[in-house]
């Protein structure tokens, strides 16, 4: 089985599908504005790399999909 892409908008507007690993770096990195989940987009708030989205529940109920958050140094 291969793995899940997820698509991404750059900060330059441009739209890519990258995998879950590479979704936490740009996220870290501050290289995307936002990214999709299978239930809508996911907008990407600046300072820090918050999160921001639009779904009705307020958690997420899933199984958790992505390694862990990088801390900075």
């Amino acid at each position: 089985m291969g793995k899940q892409l997820i698509e991404v908008v750059y900060c330059d507007g441009t739209e890519s599908t990258v995998s879950n690993d590479v979704l936490d770096v740009l996220i870290a990195t501050e290289k995307i504005i936002r990214f999709k989940r299978s239930d809508g987009w996911v907008d990407i708030v600046r300072p820090n790399a918050k999160l921001r989205d639009y779904r009705s529940r307020e958690t997420y109920a899933g199984q958790e999909r992505r390694a862990s958050w990088p801390s900075k140094k």
